[in-house]
């Protein structure tokens, strides 16, 4: 595990995606073998996870369990995207994001004012494709990030901002790096203001240990990781609910993991995805 607590994650599927983030901002990889490539500064953590859902899944999970004391962080998926008409370059923040294999959907709270446009809806398809059939952002990645994510943090700070990279008249085949990258330096204005509104957003939301908090802790061993873990769930109840306390009468947990389960499962009852 590492021993800092940064507030934002950026998680990239490409290393063209990262290097303009990485420049800008003079992020340092970590020292330390690592399955996915991470670089970060004082505040910010950047990872670069692989295409296709696995891998981004993966790379949010990990990355994470690294890093059990950043409780409600702001966590962001980055990267480019296809659609079938909108300007290549041209960002959006994604409102509704479909996996287009399971048909999950996730809708990200949009409970600030956003710095690009929030007209389009993602898809997250497994394999690339060039049809164009529909109004939907294409993407590998973006369901599989935000299913783990929102695990880990409040879903009003977990968001997909997307460049549009391909569409019918500029098909895939005629993406290269450096157009890649080209997109990502005009775009990283926009990256920072996403972050500067979430972190407003988030010194909003509720962080102080509440006695149902303090309460579990001495009821159930916790490790440290499972402990943030739980902090984070317990301050999204209460952003959800305006509530401090939930309803545990007739259950019984054999372990805190169980615990964390069950109240994983309660907060899914609110309908992150349809």
């Amino acid at each position: 595990m590492i021993d800092f607590a940064p507030s934002t994650f950026i998680f990239v599927a490409l290393p063209c995606e990262a290097k303009p983030l990485i420049q800008a901002w003079r992020l340092k990889k970590l020292p330390q073998k690592q399955p996915f490539a991470i670089y970060k500064n004082a505040d910010i953590v950047l990872v670069i996870s692989g295409v296709g859902k696995i891998a981004m899944a993966g790379a949010v999970a990990y990355t994470l369990a690294q890093f059990p004391e950043a409780t409600q962080p702001i966590l962001l998926n980055f990267g480019i995207a296809g659609h079938r008409h909108q300007a290549l370059g041209s960002c959006f923040l994604a409102d509704k994001i479909t996996d287009a294999e399971t048909q999950r959907r996730f809708y990200p709270q949009l409970a600030f004012d956003a710095p690009c446009p929030t007209t389009l809806p993602l898809i997250t398809l497994s394999s690339a494709d060039v049809e164009y059939n529909d109004e939907n952002l294409r993407d590998m990645e973006a369901a599989a990030f935000y299913e783990i994510a929102v695990k880990f943090s409040s879903s009003e700070l977990i968001q997909c901002l997307k460049v549009v990279s391909d569409n019918a008249e500029s098909a895939l085949e005629k993406i290269n790096e450096e157009s890649v990258m080209a997109w990502v330096q005009a775009r990283i204005a926009d990256v920072e203001d996403m972050i500067t509104v979430l972190t407003k957003l988030r010194g909003s939301l509720p962080t102080s240990e509440s006695a149902l908090y303090k309460q579990l802790l001495e009821q159930f061993h916790f490790t440290a990781t499972n402990a943030a873990k739980l902090h984070t769930l317990v301050n999204r109840w209460q952003a959800l609910n305006h509530a401090t306390m939930f309803n545990l009468a007739g259950t019984k947990f054999e372990n805190a993991r169980a615990l964390l389960a069950w109240l994983e499962t309660q907060l899914e009852k609110h309908q992150y995805y349809l």
